[in-house]
C-alpha cells in the first residue's frame, strides 16, 4: 500500500516547519533527558566521577568508560528518539501509533525481501564504502578534511573499542544499543516523521525521500561514510514510501545493525574468518551480482504493495 492522503501525516493543517521547529526541541530535550539518567546511573553504579565525564571518549578507554558511553548512547538515543518521537505524534500530531507501526498488515513475504534487500545491498554497499573513506577533498577546504578525519580516527577508536566483545552478555547489551534502539528510534524520526513532513513541504516524494536520507547520513557526523549512509537512507525511505508501514524500515534498519554485530562477534569468536571491519570493496563480479539480486528483490518489493493496493482497492 503506497503512502497516500489516508496517512494522517500527510493529511495534517499545513505547518510543518512550525511542528519541525517543535520536533527537534522535543528530541534535544529527550536527548538531555536520556543522558542525564545515564550519567547518574553510570557515576552510581560504576567508578566513573563527574570530573571524567568530560574524558569519556578520550584514551585510555576502560571499562568503565565502555558502560558509561554505552548507558549514555542508549539512554540518550531512548530519550530523544522514541519517547520524544511518540510523545510528538501523540501530543503535537495527535495520531495514533497504529498508522505508523501496523503489526496487522505485516506481510512475511514483504518481511523476508526486506532482510535480503539490506543484506545483500550490505555487499553492493562495500564499493561506495571504500571510495568514500579514500575520499580527499580540494585544497581549499584542507583543513576541514584534516578535522573530519580525526574525528573519524577518534570515532573508529571508540567504536572498536565497544564491539571487542569479551562475553555474550557485553554483545547483547550493545546489540541493544546499536541495532535494536536505533533501529527504532531512527526510523520512527527519520523516515515516520521528517520523511511525511518533508513529502508535506515540497509535494514531492522523491525530495522528501533524498533530504531526509541527506539529513539521516550527516547526523550521524561521520564525513567518510556519508555516502553508504546516504543510500541506506535512500533504501529505508523506498521501503517506508513503498509499503506505508514504518516495521519494514525498522526491520531493515535492524538488520543492517545486527548483521554487521553479528559477524564482528563471530569472526571475534573464531567462527568465521571473515573480518567485516575490513573496509575494502569486494571483487567487482561479487559486487555485481548482488547489485541485481538487490534491484531485483526491490522491484518485487515494490511489485507486493503495488498489488496490496490494487487488492485492498
Amino acid at each position: 500500500m503506497l503512502i497516500t492522503t489516508k496517512n494522517p501525516l500527510l493529511s495534517q493543517p499545513p505547518k510543518p516547519w512550525y511542528s519541525l521547529i517543535i520536533l527537534v526541541l522535543m528530541f534535544f530535550a529527550g536527548m538531555f533527558i536520556g543522558q542525564f539518567i545515564g550519567l547518574i546511573i553510570s557515576v552510581l553504579t560504576t567508578d566513573l566521577n563527574l570530573a571524567e565525564v568530560p574524558e569519556l571518549l578520550s584514551l585510555p578507554l576502560t571499562e568503565e568508560k565502555r558502560a558509561a558511553i554505552l548507558m549514555l548512547q542508549g539512554l540518550g538515543a531512548m530519550g530523544g528518539f522514541i519517547i520524544a518521537g511518540l510523545i510528538y505524534l501523540v501530543i503535537v500530531e495527535r495520531i495514533q501509533l497504529s498508522t505508523l507501526f501496523n503489526w496487522k498488515q505485516i506481510n512475511l513475504w514483504a518481511v523476508i525481501l526486506t532482510i535480503v534487500i539490506v543484506i545483500s545491498f550490505m555487499f553492493v554497499n562495500t564499493i561506495f564504502i571504500e571510495w568514500n573513506m579514500n575520499l580527499s577533498f580540494p585544497g581549499f577546504i584542507s583543513g576541514f578534511e584534516e578535522w573530519a578525519r580525526e574525528k573519524e580516527e577518534e570515532l573508529k577508536l571508540v567504536t572498536d573499542f565497544l564491539t571487542e566483545f569479551g562475553s555474550f552478555s557485553q554483545f547483547i547489551i550493545v546489540f541493544l544499543v546499536v541495532a535494536v534502539i536505533p533501529g527504532i528510534g531512527e526510523e520512527l524520526i527519520f523516515r515516520g516523521i521528517l520523511q511525511n513532513k518533508f513529502h508535506l513541504i515540497f509535494k514531492n516524494i522523491h525530495v522528501a525521500i533524498l533530504v531526509t536520507a541527506v539529513l539521516f547520513s550527516g547526523f550521524h557526523m561521520q564525513f567518510f561514510g556519508f555516502v553508504p549512509r546516504l543510500f541506506l537512507g535512500l533504501l529505508f525511505g523506498y521501503i517506508y514510501y513503498w509499503s506505508g508501514n514504518l516495521w519494514y524500515p525498522i526491520l531493515g534498519h535492524f538488520v543492517n545493525n545486527g548483521f554487521t554485530l553479528i559477524l564482528i562477534y563471530l569472526y571475534q569468536a573464531g567462527h568465521i574468518g571473515i573480518d567485516i571491519e575490513v573496509q575494502e570493496a569486494y571483487p567487482l563480479n561479487i559486487i555485481l551480482i548482488f547489485s541485481v539480486i538487490t534491484i531485483y528483490m526491490l522491484f518485487s518489493f515494490w511489485k507486493q504493495f503495488q498489488y496490496q493496493k490494487q487488492t485492498d482497492e
